[in-house]
């Protein structure tokens, strides 16, 4: 996998677990995979939450707004494709890298 790329999985598996460990129930469980056989360059992101939380304070000072909220666009600039799919007590959240 070139360094790029890797760089840009490691980005966006990053702002889906943060997004499943602040927004949602525990617990969250991973899946990686390379999609489309040996020679392919490409990865899928998956992260499964228990769905969305309740608003809860996590105590200290809050956090200003500069410093979130822009996870979403940053998994959408870096992926060919992304997505939610919810269910029946859960929500995953995926990305394709290529």
């Amino acid at each position: 996998m070139p360094s790029d790329l890797a760089d840009d999985a490691l980005l966006v598996l990053s702002e889906l677990i943060t997004n499943a460990v602040v927004h949602a129930l525990p617990p969250a469980s991973l899946c990686l995979s390379r999609q489309g056989g040996r020679a392919a360059c490409a990865v899928r992101i998956e992260v499964t939450d228990a769905g969305p939380a309740l608003l809860r304070h996590h105590g200290g000072s809050p956090r200003q707004p500069e410093e979130s909220g822009r996870g979403s666009a940053i998994v959408a600039a870096l992926s060919a494709r992304s997505g939610t799919t919810t269910y029946q007590g859960g929500t995953t959240r995926w990305a394709e890298i290529q």
